[in-house]
C-alpha cells in the first residue's frame, strides 16, 4: 500500500505540517511506501523528525501554483509512486486543483482531511470588517457599505468549494462530530456518507510530570496573526493581571505577520513580565516548564497544541470559540472554558487560577490523563480502518 500525502506547505512550523510528520512516520512501519509532495518548503531543519525512507516531492514552478509544469510533474509524481491513497492535507489550498485534472484516469483514492472548521475562513472575514468597523474615516465609511455584500459572497464561495472537494473526495475528515452540521449546512450537501471522524494525533510524549518543578509561566503557542489566533486579546488580558502576579510570567512562542504589531502594543502598554521567544523547535520544554496555557482564538479545528500542552499538565484556558473546544475540555475538570471574547471574565479565571495551587495540580493531572484518547495509537487505529475501508470499495468496484 502506498500513501502520497499533498501539503502546501513542508516542511514547515505549524500544525498541519506537524501532523503529516508523525502519519508519514506511523504509516512507513506499515505500508510499503510513503511520500509527501508539497508546493512550498521551509525550515528544513524539522526534516530530522522525518523518517527517512518517506520520499519528497516539491512542485517545480514556485511562481504559479496553478501551472502546467506543477499538474505535469503531479501526473510525473503519480505515474512513478503508484499511490493507493492520496491524502489531502489542504483542504484550503487551490493546490487540489491540480488533483481534479487528472483524478479521472486514476484509480487512487482520495481522502480529504479539513483541518479547521468548515466555516473558518468565514469567520475570520467576519472579525476582519468587525475590526474594520471601529476605524473612522470616508474610506472605511465607504468599504463598510460593501460589507454585507462581501459577507454573502463570502457564504456562496465557501459551499461551492466545499460542494467540489467533496463531490471529488472519497472519504472527507473532519476533526470533531461537531463540524458535521456546520459542514451540512455552508456546503449545503445532499449526503453526508463520505464523512469520517478523526482527531489529530498527539505528536509529542511526555515523561512523567513532576508537579514541583512547574514554574509560575503561562504559555501561548501558536502563529501571530490578527485574523485567526487573536493573540492580541491574550495581551489585553494579561495587562489587566500582570501587575497583581508579579511572580508570574507570560511567555510567547511562535513566529507570524503580526508579531512586531504585538510587541510594539507591549512596548506601547508598559505591559510587565512577557516574553516573545519566536518560533521553537523544542516546544516541548516549554510545556514542561509552564502550568498553564491559554488560547483566544477566533475559531481552530482541533488544536494541537492544546491537547499537546494538557499531556504534559499545562492547565488549558481557552475561549470556547470553536466547536471541538469542548471536545477536548471538560469545563472545570480538566480546564476552563470562557464565554467566547470576554476579556474580564477570562482575566478574573485565570488570576483565580493562578492563586489556586491545588485547582491547578487537580486539573493538570485529569488533563494528563483525559489527553490518552489521543495518542497516536488511538487515532493511528482510527485511520487504518478508514484506509481498510477504502480498499475493501475499491475490491468491490
Amino acid at each position: 500500500m502506498n500513501i502520497l500525502f499533498l501539503i502546501d506547505r513542508y516542511p514547515g512550523f505549524g500544525g498541519i505540517e506537524t501532523v503529516t510528520t508523525v502519519l508519514s512516520n506511523y504509516f512507513i512501519k506499515q505500508c510499503d511506501q510513503v511520500a509527501i509532495i508539497s508546493y512550498r518548503q521551509e525550515d528544513a531543519e524539522l526534516l530530522e523528525k522525518l523518517n527517512d525512507n518517506v520520499r519528497l516531492y516539491n512542485f517545480p514552478n514556485k511562481e504559479y501554483k496553478i501551472s502546467s509544469e506543477n499538474e505535469n510533474y503531479l501526473k510525473t509524481v503519480i505515474e512513478d509512486f503508484k499511490p493507493d491513497f492520496l491524502i489531502n492535507q489542504e483542504s484550503y489550498s487551490n493546490l487540489f486543483e491540480l488533483v481534479k485534472t487528472i483524478k479521472n484516469n486514476s484509480s487512487f483514492k482520495i481522502i480529504t482531511v479539513e483541518h479547521n472548521s468548515p466555516i473558518a475562513r468565514h469567520k475570520m472575514l467576519v472579525n476582519f470588517l468587525e475590526s474594520e468597523k471601529l476605524k473612522f474615516s470616508i474610506k472605511s465609511l465607504i468599504k463598510k457599505i460593501g460589507h454585507p455584500f462581501l459577507l454573502k459572497k463570502s457564504l456562496w464561495q465557501e459551499e461551492k468549494y466545499h460542494q467540489k472537494i467533496y463531490n471529488l473526495s472519497d472519504t472527507y475528515i473532519l476533526l470533531s462530530k461537531k463540524f458535521i452540521p456546520i459542514l451540512k449546512k455552508i456546503g449545503n450537501l445532499k449526503s453526508l456518507n463520505k464523512i469520517q471522524i478523526i482527531e489529530n494525533p498527539i505528536t509529542v510524549v511526555a515523561k512523567e510530570i513532576d508537579f514541583k518543578k512547574k514554574e509560575k509561566i503561562i504559555l501561548y503557542v501558536g502563529r501571530l496573526d490578527f485574523l485567526h489566533k487573536r493573540v492580541d486579546r491574550l495581551l489585553k488580558i494579561w495587562k489587566a493581571i500582570a501587575k497583581r502576579t508579579p511572580e508570574w510570567k507570560l511567555v510567547i512562542v511562535g513566529d507570524g505577520p503580526d508579531k512586531k504589531n504585538l510587541e510594539n502594543y507591549v512596548a506601547a502598554q508598559n505591559i510587565v513580565n512577557i516574553s516573545f521567544e519566536g518560533a521553537q523547535k523544542n516546544v516541548e520544554a516549554y510545556y514542561t516548564k509552564a502550568s498553564i496555557l491559554c488560547m483566544t482564538s477566533n475559531v481552530e479545528g482541533f488544536p494541537l497544541v492544546l491537547a499537546e500542552a494538557m499531556t504534559f499538565g499545562c492547565v488549558p484556558i481557552v475561549y470556547n470559540s470553536f466547536e471541538s473546544a469542548s471536545d477536548i475540555i471538560d469545563d472545570g475538570i480538566n480546564g476552563l472554558l470562557i464565554t467566547a471574547f470576554n476579556e474580564s471574565k477570562f482575566s478574573e479565571a485565570l488570576l483565580d487560577l493562578i492563586q489556586n495551587t491545588d485547582q491547578r495540580v487537580y486539573m493538570a493531572k485529569k488533563a494528563i490523563e483525559d489527553c490518552n484518547r489521543f495518542s497516536l495509537d488511538i487515532v493511528g487505529a482510527k485511520w487504518n480502518q478508514v484506509l481498510q475501508q477504502n480498499r475493501n470499495s475499491q475490491q468491490e468496484q
